[in-house]
C-alpha cells in the first residue's frame, strides 16, 4: 500500500500551515498585505523605529527577504527607512499613520483567527499542543 503521509507529524503540520497560510492571506487580502508584511507591521506598532536586523530577529524573516517586504511596504507608503544617525549600516523602520491604522485591523484579523485556531484545538488540547510546539521549537536546531 502506498505511504500514508499523515503518519507523519511534519507531512500533517506542512498541511496545516498550507491551510492557515490560505485562509490567512484571504483574510488580509483587502488590505493589500501577505503575512510576512503583517509581521513587519505589527512588530513596529508594537515599537516603532527598531532596525531592519531587530525586525528579522522577532520575526524569522531573512535579511534578503526583508529587503523585499520592507521596499513593497514603503512603496504602499506604510512603513518609511531612514539611516540611525549613530550608526550609519544600520537602517530604522518607521511605520506611518497610514500603516498604523492598517496595523490596527491586522492585529484583529490575528487575533480573532488565533482565537479560532484554538477553539479547533478543542478545550482539552490547547495547553499540552502549545507546549509540544514549544518543545518542538526548542529541541529542532
Amino acid at each position: 500500500p502506498m505511504t500514508d503521509f499523515y503518519t507523519y507529524l511534519c507531512f500533517s503540520m506542512r498541511a496545516v500551515m498550507k491551510k492557515i497560510d490560505r485562509q490567512l492571506s484571504g483574510q488580509l487580502e483587502p488590505y493589500g498585505v501577505s503575512i510576512p508584511q503583517t509581521f513587519v507591521l505589527t512588530c513596529l506598532y508594537d515599537e516603532n523605529g527598531i532596525t531592519l536586523k531587530e525586525i528579522g530577529n522577532r520575526t524569522l524573516i531573512d535579511s534578503s527577504s526583508m529587503t523585499v517586504l520592507v521596499d513593497k511596504l514603503e512603496k504602499d507608503k506604510l512603513v518609511e527607512r531612514q539611516l540611525d544617525p549613530e550608526d550609519r549600516r544600520a537602517i530604522r523602520v518607521f511605520i506611518t499613520e497610514k500603516g498604523k491604522a492598517i496595523a490596527e485591523e491586522l492585529v484583529k484579523i490575528g487575533t480573532k483567527f488565533n482565537a479560532q485556531l484554538y477553539d479547533m484545538l478543542g478545550e482539552g488540547n490547547q495547553k499540552e499542543f502549545t507546549h509540544g510546539i514549544k518543545n518542538l521549537l526548542n529541541g529542532l536546531e
